[in-house]
């Protein structure tokens, strides 16, 4: 009887490092050769970062002199209400995505105060947002091209 012995040759793993990437799976996998198939059996590390754009909101109050308070404008229900929030955004929604048409996503008006004291609440989406005197000078500027209602600039608050 004769033993036989084998001896295999040593074998070699080559290791490929794929760096981060916002690419697909399937992309990654065509740009470097292999095929869907293939794809299958092998797993890729990848990295997808989001990109997330930070939401801002601006509180900005002002005072409308030429305006009459009336109870009614204490109550969101009200007439009185819907409609002076609506005029207020109908025309200065469009203010203020004229002037910042990259982050300003939205206005609500919130509340109507004695003397007309007008709260709204500005939404902007951005990195980086307007500044409050931003904000500021874009309503003074629009303070004389507003019907219905007046925008006292002495008496702008943001934030």
């Amino acid at each position: 009887m004769t033993a036989t012995t084998t001896t295999s040759a040593p074998t070699t793993a080559t290791t490929t490092t794929v760096a981060p990437t916002t690419a697909t799976a399937t992309t990654a996998l065509l740009t470097t050769g292999i095929s869907t198939a293939a794809a299958t059996a092998i797993a890729l590390p990848m990295t997808v970062s989001p990109t997330t754009a930070a939401s801002t909101i601006a509180r900005v109050s002002f005072r409308s002199v030429y305006s009459t308070f009336t109870n009614e404008l204490l109550n969101p229900s009200s007439t009185a209400f819907k409609n002076r929030a609506a005029m207020i955004k109908g025309q200065l929604e469009l203010v203020f995505y004229r002037a910042f048409p990259s982050s300003f996503k939205s206005l609500e008006v919130v509340s109507f105060r004695g003397s007309v004291i007008n709260t709204m609440d500005l939404s902007f989406e951005s990195p980086f947002p307007p500044s409050n005197t931003q904000i500021k000078s874009v309503l003074i500027n629009a303070a004389s091209r507003v019907s219905g209602f007046d925008i006292e600039g002495s008496s702008i608050i943001v934030n």
